[in-house]
């Protein structure tokens, strides 16, 4: 026969045993309360921007050893115990809520307003409302937000990657996805961006780089053999020593083209830079 862990409880049994635990919280809460203000009439709280002495340091930490407790613990204690004046603190919500929003400059006005308790519709004050009113993580998520932060904690980028996978073998997921106009945006940036480092990559390879330097050698020779074979072949058949003067000296004016070409050429070869000034960028395009 098998029992089972969990206790099913009835309804009376059920409030009876939250009435009971609410009574006992309350009693801790009055416990570190009231040793909080032990700590705080030891040692009351420096003006904001001081610090206190070596001193009294270790007087806190003398007596948090004598009494059995953890000197962390008691400077927290005394640290909430100063946060809270005894007429601003709430008997029915535990000092743990006290201490998480003791933090925030309006916690006076914000206690006195519990929000709103799901399961149960009253206001009150959880441990879980004052961690979400900080923005803090939260033991138990009520929100969608909230559970896919939990998730996301959860899982490392290897894991992430491995649950997207997995999420897009499913067709209606990926449809939902798809149909969000930011994460279209985002994957086809890392898309784009993936493509660059893998062109910078191929491009890096010995062997790519041999077919490129191949290609760039095999442009400007066919380039160079144009122009050489261009004016072997129609040279002889020309009358250039008839023309009149003008027309050699337009001639002469495309030669200095060429040489100039030829001497840039010469320059980038031996420095492998390929900057030219203004005079010689309009000679070779033929500007006046």
């Amino acid at each position: 026969m098998t029992t089972s862990l969990v206790t099913d409880y009835r309804a009376n049994e059920w409030t009876d045993l939250i009435h009971k635990g609410q009574r006992l919280v309350g009693s801790e809460g009055s416990a570190q309360f009231a040793l909080g203000d032990i700590g705080l009439d030891m040692v009351p709280l420096p003006p904001k921007g001081k610090r206190l002495p070596v001193k009294a340091y270790k007087l806190l930490a003398n007596y948090a050893d004598e009494v059995g407790l953890e000197r962390e613990r008691f400077e927290e204690y005394r640290l909430v115990s100063g946060a809270w004046p005894k007429k601003q603190r709430i008997k029915s919500v535990c000092w743990t809520v006290h201490s998480i929003l003791s933090r925030r400059p309006d916690r006076f006005e914000l206690i006195a307003n519990p929000p709103v308790f799901r399961r149960t519709g009253e206001r009150r004050w959880t441990c879980d409302a004052a961690r979400r009113v900080l923005g803090w993580k939260t033991q138990v998520p009520e929100n969608m937000e909230e559970k896919l932060r939990q998730v996301e904690e959860q899982l490392d980028d290897e894991m992430a990657v491995e649950v997207v996978e997995r999420a897009m073998r499913r067709p209606d997921v990926v449809k939902r996805v798809a149909d969000k106009p930011h994460v279209r945006e985002t994957f086809n940036r890392a898309q784009v961006s993936r493509i660059r480092e893998a062109r910078e990559e191929t491009r890096k390879l010995p062997e790519v780089q041999k077919l490129n330097e191949q290609q760039e050698v095999l442009t400007v020779l066919g380039l160079c053999s144009a122009f050489a074979s261009g004016i072997g072949r129609t040279l002889p058949g020309l009358h250039l020593a008839e023309l009149s003067q003008d027309s050699k000296n337009s001639i002469r004016e495309g030669l200095d083209r060429v040489t100039a070409a030829v001497e840039w050429t010469e320059h980038v070869l031996a420095t492998g830079s390929t900057d030219m000034d203004a005079a010689l960028e309009r000679l070779i395009a033929g500007e006046s």
